[in-house]
């Protein structure tokens, strides 16, 4: 029997069908579709900073391989509020993979389907505001993730840290560090990393990057307040 909150959400009786084989993590996800308030002092919003490792960066075509995520809460970052899973692609593994992003066949073979792993990850986020580095792929990676599952969609609100450190800095790199690179790539993981003194060793891997744009979004919260961005709605504003 589909639960009450699903027929309120859905409209029309083959949509609600549908939801009877959404994986429950998603059921659980699309339960708690609320919003944290937009006047909630950022020391009290809990974020989960995610990074997905991919096949390519192609939306059409590309899958994902594996999802990691961390809690904050604020500028504090919460160790043991972490997630992590590799997602089941048989056709991908081999030398490429195990270079790029640290993964062999293995690790995929035993991993989770694709909208499963996303679903998963959703509900471990709940209804936290989303944090990633170039934000809006990592967003529509788990929007395809989930896209077979009609109905369901990704509904948290989201920070980009590569266009929060835009906003935040007081000049296109002021740093020594910075001077003279290259603007195209100033706002690269790899660069805000080095600019801001932030030692990662598992760097491009899900884990390791979202850990690395936690750490990234922890001193650029310090920043932005020092701006007068103090509350969800000030740093949600475009």
């Amino acid at each position: 029997m589909i639960p009450d909150f699903l027929k309120r959400l859905l409209t029309g009786g083959s949509a609600a069908a549908d939801a009877e084989s959404w994986p429950e993590p998603l059921r659980e996800y699309m339960s708690k579709r609320s919003r944290p308030p937009r006047d909630k002092p950022l020391g009290e919003v809990r974020f989960v900073v995610f990074d997905s490792e991919t096949t390519g960066l192609d939306l059409t075509k590309n899958q994902l391989l594996s999802i990691a995520g961390v809690g904050m809460l604020g500028p504090d970052v919460q160790l043991d509020d972490t997630f992590g899973a590799m997602v089941a692609q048989s056709h991908v593994g081999g030398s490429d993979a195990a270079v790029i992003h640290g993964l062999i066949s293995h690790d995929l073979a035993d991993g989770l389907p694709e909208g499963e792993a996303a679903a998963r990850f959703l509900a471990f986020a709940g209804d936290a505001v989303l944090v990633a580095h170039h934000a809006a792929f990592d967003m529509r990676m788990l929007e395809k993730a989930i896209a077979p599952y009609r109905g369901a969609k990704v509904w948290n609100p989201s920070v980009d840290t590569a266009q929060l450190a835009k906003r935040v800095e007081d000049g296109l790199m002021t740093s020594n560090q910075a001077r003279g690179a290259d603007p195209r790539s100033a706002y690269q993981l790899d660069s805000l990393v080095e600019r801001y003194g932030i030692d990662i060793p598992e760097r491009h891997t899900a884990a390791g990057d979202a850990l690395a744009t936690a750490l990234l979004f922890q001193r650029l919260l310090k920043k932005a307040e020092r701006r007068g961005i103090l509350t969800l709605g000030d740093l949600l504003a475009r």
